[in-house]
């Protein structure tokens, strides 16, 4: 029989691991849906057109999830923090988070001419950039309503918004199949989608819009400022690839743009799924330092650490194996080449689950800034890379920029939250882990030498690895728990 405390951080431990499994369920079904929406837009669009779409959504999504690590977040770790002011620090949240979203649309606005000349698009490029700026205040507000929803520890309801926002944003491109499916169109579907997002998480909780607290407010900004410093960084390396080749084009690789952008999206799905645990970990980790539990910060993090691990693996198995028939089969024998860099962006991808991981960690532990510097040291030296890869490799040479400095960054910040949080992992399951990627890995390889399908070696690779972890005790009965989405509830 555990004592009283470990048996209540084993369960609180538990909890947090169902907020996991609710995030990563929502996220899941709702990639799917972006998914679809972005296999028809390239599908219709063509590499060109998907690529100019590409290129004014990157600048949109830069804009927006670097404020949308700001006051959200922010306003996620107060409330647990202090559950007595949390209608003073939700109301003043979400009025300081829209002036900033607001701010930002006005911004976008004006720079839409500039960025457009910048970037070398078509003549419609001004347009096209003030279209996806309508986007901005409609996300802002919603963003808030989810950071609230979060600071509330309501993951459930946090996964059917985002269902909704992609499968809102799905059926507007469906619809417009029928009717003019176009670059600007498919900006307009955009907007839609987060109309539709946001009217649900409203419903969800009653927010009145009062004057701001002062104190609260500034509380808010001394947390938001350092998130927003982290996230404005990472979004820039992430997208620096893209726009190094974008503006080193020289016109004749239209249509390379187009398939790396697809490459783009096919490689970052799991990585941006699997970042939801950070949206788990940061409410989590923070009302445990608070509570004074030694044990249960590492807990928390050994098991986020677990849970990645173990499902990272296979699916670089998978894109690694069935990069060129994923990428014809999802969007035509045209970006059939974009395999190649699908292989070299998925070392990125699998580092955006660990940085995030190990920024949250940081801003619960009181080093908001750490994440922000460490990723922000990093933009110069990912520019230069960018500049001499993409100029003498072209887009083969973004993607290994790309995910260098992806790889680098996560190991930094990995050994910052070692140095405050112990080891990130048990040396059983560090063992575990290693022998069973090993031994998947080998009968993969084994069955590509004989040059059988893809999707039987993939298989048989899968397989291999979960009995593996079976094996070796790894996987048992107690993780499917929290996998029974019939006892969730709604809260």
């Amino acid at each position: 029989m555990l004592p009283a405390r470990e048996q209540h951080a084993d369960r609180t431990a538990g909890f947090a691991a169902r907020g996991v499994v609710q995030g990563v369920a929502g996220r899941s079904i709702s990639f799917a849906c972006a998914y679809l929406a972005t296999i028809i837009l390239a599908r219709r669009l063509g590499p060109e057109g998907y690529g100019l779409y590409g290129v004014v959504i990157s600048v949109l999504l830069w804009i927006e999830q670097t404020a949308r690590f700001t006051v959200p977040p922010a306003t996620a770790k107060l409330i647990p923090q202090d559950p007595q002011g949390a209608r003073a620090v939700q109301e003043t949240g979400l009025v300081v988070g829209s002036l900033l979203f607001f701010a930002l649309f006005g911004v976008f606005w004006l720079a839409a001419g500039p960025l457009a000349t910048v970037f070398e698009l078509p003549a419609e490029g001004t347009w096209l950039f003030r279209i996806a700026a309508l986007d901005l205040p409609i996300f802002g507000v919603y963003v808030i309503y989810r950071g609230i929803l979060q600071g509330h520890h309501d993951f459930l309801t946090l996964s059917v918004a985002d269902v909704i926002y992609t499968a809102g944003k799905l059926l507007a491109v469906v619809a417009l199949l029928a009717v003019s499916l176009s670059v600007t169109s498919a900006l307009a579907a955009n907007v839609a989608a987060s109309l539709g997002a946001l009217l649900f998480v409203a419903g969800r909780i009653s927010i009145k819009l009062r004057r701001p607290e002062a104190v609260v407010t500034r509380a808010l900004l001394a947390l938001a400022l350092p998130l927003g410093l982290y996230m404005l960084a990472l979004q820039t390396i992430t997208n620096l690839d893209l726009w190094s080749l974008q503006m080193m084009n020289d016109g004749a690789q239209a249509n390379t743009v187009g398939v790396y952008v697809a490459a783009r999206n096919l490689a970052v799905v799991p990585g941006v799924i699997l970042m939801v645990v950070s949206d788990v970990m940061l409410p989590s980790l923070s009302r445990a330092l608070v509570g004074g539990d030694a044990r249960l910060p590492q807990l928390y993090l050994q098991g986020a650490m677990r849970f990645l691990c173990i499902l990272l693996a296979p699916i670089v198995l998978v894109l690694m194996v069935g990069a060129d028939d994923l990428m014809s089969w999802l969007y035509s024998g045209t970006f059939r080449s974009g395999g190649v860099f699908v292989r070299v962006l998925i070392l990125y991808a699998i580092s955006l689950p660990f940085m995030d991981l190990f920024a949250s960690a940081m801003s619960a532990k009181g080093e908001p800034y750490r994440g922000g510097l460490t990723l922000l040291l990093m933009i110069p030296l990912a520019i230069a890379v960018n500049v001499v890869l993409v100029r003498r490799y072209g887009a083969v040479g973004a993607a290994y920029g790309s995910a260098a400095a992806g790889l680098i960054s996560a190991g930094v910040l990995g050994v910052f939250v070692v140095q405050r949080f112990g080891s990130l992992m048990t040396f059983r399951t560090c063992a575990n882990l290693v022998v069973a990627t090993g031994l998947m890995i080998l009968a993969a390889a084994q069955l590509a030498s004989l040059r059988l399908l893809p999707a039987l070696t993939v298989t048989v690779g899968l397989v291999v690895y979960a009995a593996s972890l079976i094996v070796l005790k790894e996987l048992r009965a107690h993780d499917l728990i929290h996998f029974a989405f019939w006892k969730w509830g709604t809260r």
